[in-house]
């Protein structure tokens, strides 16, 4: 029986000064760098099959432009296109890969980049001695923000400690996963699975925000091992407690707190890790799962109006502030878009690996953390890791009940309700499949 091995990489890729940022509804551009950003590769390989799943500090990865990558790197490592998970972490701190501002130079060399680091990680391939996973909870770090207010509403975002918050809209998941890679003579790899919003930091200078916190912190107080963070089904989820007010409102103060304690989380718990089967085998797979747009030409010329406002008006006075004005704008340039395209059905993709009784199953968007919670429910494997931004960017899937409730979220997205129910049937089959596979 071939013994499954691991193998790591790490490469920067942080962006050039002048390289356009997304993330919000208004331009920024590269001005410095607060922390560098990275690719950090895991590759598996059992015999002659192998898969790589890449995080990379990026806010999102458009479909087009993923695709490029994960076939770069494929050709380069000699692998099908399906077995490379490239998974964005969502930094509102970096550049979205694919919009119409984009570099093109610097895509180019990400690459260049996205394909040495698949190679460096096969080469870097080494028997796995034991792999121990751990799953608990991790409270007050990530919070629902969206929120039941006082006169039977629902509202993403708000004022801090407004008393017209009644309640959270959903149920936050705050669960964390980890797996340790022990391997032979070489360094352990920890795969850390959780899910927030890493929107801590704002402002034009590139930071990994919480995420590369989370892996500095892991990899200094456990020396010999190296860390990779693969972001949930955070569509829903904020690292900032509307409700009761924030420790601190210092932006990069909060998403070191933030890393610094899921770190610490981690590293607590790192000793009560249990065996996960190492003899499963390897997996991969893609699903297509089509979904209904809210095209409707009739809609164009008010969104036309609204977008207007936002670009020359006032919009404070006209619409109304942040947490009123984004899912009105937000809304509008939805419907532009797709004015433009005149899609009544897109295709969302679901990508998964596997190896033993671990797999990764990632969406091409934003699922609400419910979802999420659905689809690890659901596996039949051992752990599940459930990753946002994977291999493409097709937007929000919030839950129907989202949909009767409105907000930000549901009102942005391009889908009409059912997506999130269509994503997690298109997750379960893939990963029956998968499973059913090795």
């Amino acid at each position: 029986m071939n013994k499954l091995q691991v193998g790591f990489a790490r490469l920067d890729m942080t962006p050039p000064l002048g390289a356009y940022m997304d993330g919000y509804y208004f331009d920024r551009w590269v001005e410095g760098v607060k922390d560098p950003l990275y690719i950090n590769a895991v590759a598996v390989r059992e015999g002659d099959k192998a898969v790589v799943a890449m995080t990379l500090d990026v806010m999102a990865i458009f479909d087009k432009p993923s695709d490029m990558l994960r076939y770069a790197a494929a050709e380069a490592a000699g692998l099908d296109p399906n077995a490379i998970l490239l998974c964005g972490t969502h930094t509102h701190t970096s550049v979205a890969v694919g919009r119409e501002k984009s570099d093109e130079q610097y895509l180019m060399w990400l690459k260049r980049r996205v394909a040495d680091a698949a190679v460096m990680a096969l080469n870097d391939c080494t028997d796995v001695e034991q792999m121990l996973g751990f799953e608990g909870n991790c409270p007050n770090t990530t919070f629902v923000r969206r929120f039941k207010m006082r006169g039977g509403y629902y509202q993403t975002w708000g004022f801090d400690n407004d008393p017209n918050m009644l309640d959270w809209a959903e149920q936050v998941d705050d669960s964390v996963r980890f797996v340790r890679l022990i391997r032979t003579n070489a360094e352990e790899i920890v795969l850390v699975n959780f899910q927030s919003h890493p929107d801590n930091v704002s402002g034009s200078k590139v930071s990994a925000d919480y995420p590369g916190f989370l892996r500095n912190k892991v990899e200094t107080k456990n020396p010999g091992c190296k860390c990779i963070y693969f972001n949930g089904a955070e569509g829903d989820l904020i690292c900032r407690d509307y409700r009761f007010g924030t420790v601190t409102r210092e932006k990069y103060t909060i998403a070191r707190l933030v890393g610094h304690k899921l770190a610490d989380f981690v590293l607590t718990h790192l000793d009560e890790a249990k065996p996960v089967d190492l003899n499963g085998g390897i997996s991969f797979g893609r699903e297509e799962v089509t979904c209904r747009t809210k095209w409707d030409p009739k809609l164009l010329p008010e969104a036309e109006r609204i977008i207007d406002i936002h670009e020359n008006g006032d919009e404070l006075n006209e619409i109304g502030p942040d947490w009123v004005a984004t899912p009105i704008v937000a809304d509008a340039y939805r419907i532009r878009d797709l004015s433009e395209t005149k899609d009544e059905y897109v295709d969302i993709h679901v990508s998964g690996v596997s190896f033993g009784g671990l797999a990764l199953m990632g969406a091409s968007g934003e699922p609400f953390c419910d979802l999420g919670r659905q689809i690890r429910n659901n596996s039949p494997y051992a752990m599940t890791f459930t990753c946002c931004m994977t291999n493409g960017y097709g937007d929000y899937y919030p839950t129907d009940v989202a949909y009767d409730q409105g907000g930000y979220e549901p009102g942005c997205t391009r889908f009409v309700r059912g997506c999130g129910s269509k994503l997690v049937e298109g997750s379960d089959k893939l990963l029956k499949r998968m499973h059913d596979a090795k």
